[in-house]
């Protein structure tokens, strides 16, 4: 049986975003803080979803960033509710919240809202932009391109 090829590449792209697959090399699972309860009634309330946030699998990855879909990422969020952390973002606050937003959408990809208006959840839009982020607590911390 042969597919057409707007089938194909559509099936493709499904796989290719629907975070199967996606383990990076080195994770360990996570135990989340009691913090992240608070930050994900937060997101719920900005955000005006609700989700289950027993659901979700944790994992940190040593490091500033690891390899994913769309170059190094802090952070990454699969369908399956998992979320992995880059372990020198684990305790900040716009990267968890921005995965947990992921969960509570149901899929990759920043739609505005609720990313940007309703919840600034990502480099550009939280606290003003990158220089709320507070990077010069740790020296040579630079923030990924990414947040995916």
């Amino acid at each position: 049986m042969r597919l057409a090829p707007g089938l194909f590449w559509a099936a493709a792209l499904l796989i290719a975003t629907s975070g199967c697959g996606f383990d990076p090399e080195g994770d360990q699972p996570l135990a989340p803080p009691p913090v992240y309860s608070e930050w994900w009634a937060k997101t719920e309330a900005c955000s005006g979803l609700t989700g289950n946030f027993n659901r979700i699998q944790w994992s940190v990855v040593e490091g500033p960033s690891f390899p994913c879909s769309s170059g190094q990422c802090a952070g990454h969020w699969t369908t399956s509710h998992h979320i992995f952390l880059a372990g020198d973002w684990q305790d900040n606050e716009m990267v968890v919240r921005h995965e947990m937003l992921h969960e509570l959408i149901g899929r990759p990809g920043h739609p505005d809202p609720p990313f940007g208006d309703g919840c600034p959840l990502t480099w550009a839009t939280w606290n003003g932009g990158s220089a709320g982020l507070d990077v010069a607590r740790v020296p040579g911390r630079v923030p990924p391109k990414q947040v995916d």
